[in-house]
């Protein structure tokens, strides 16, 4: 089975924002593949830096 990786960013998208804390940070326990296209459409900053949770990318 196929799965619509567009439908599933979007989902863990929401699920960021839903859980955002300091207005750009949240929760990180989210699938790395996800994060990682996330990331190369310029959506969150870059999922690997352990020490961070993923942020927003400030418009």
């Amino acid at each position: 089975m196929e799965f619509d990786t567009d439908k599933i960013d979007d989902a863990t998208l929401a699920l960021l924002y839903l859980t955002l804390h300091d207005r750009t940070r949240a929760w990180k326990g989210h699938d790395w593949d996800t994060l990682d296209r996330l990331h190369e459409k310029g959506l969150i900053e870059n999922p690997a830096d352990v020490t961070l949770p993923p942020s927003f990318i400030q418009v």
